[in-house]
């Protein structure tokens, strides 16, 4: 996995993402999306060939990175919560 800035300023924050699963920045974009001072978050996949992603954050606050960092945090706690759910479930 890697992942570098693309585009910085005050409020906006665009990230490319190479070697992961979608499914999980689909998480952080859900997480992101219940803040409401959240403009826009979006995930696009670049080429169907090439596992590269875009992430891109328009925020009102003043710090995007803190506003990913939360995002990240939560979906990180959802995946847990989800996880020990599924053990309770079948027993393991």
């Amino acid at each position: 996995m890697h992942a570098e800035v693309t585009h910085a300023k005050e409020k906006e924050l665009e990230f490319k993402i190479h070697d992961i699963d979608i499914s999980i920045l689909y998480i952080i974009q859900l997480e992101m999306q219940k803040d409401p001072e959240n403009k826009f978050v979006g995930v696009v996949l670049k080429h169907p060939l090439i596992r590269e992603y875009m992430l891109k954050i328009l925020t009102n606050k003043n710090d995007p990175y803190k506003t990913i960092n939360d995002s990240v945090e939560a979906a990180i706690k959802f995946t847990n919560d989800l996880s020990g759910m599924i053990k309770l479930t079948i027993g393991s």
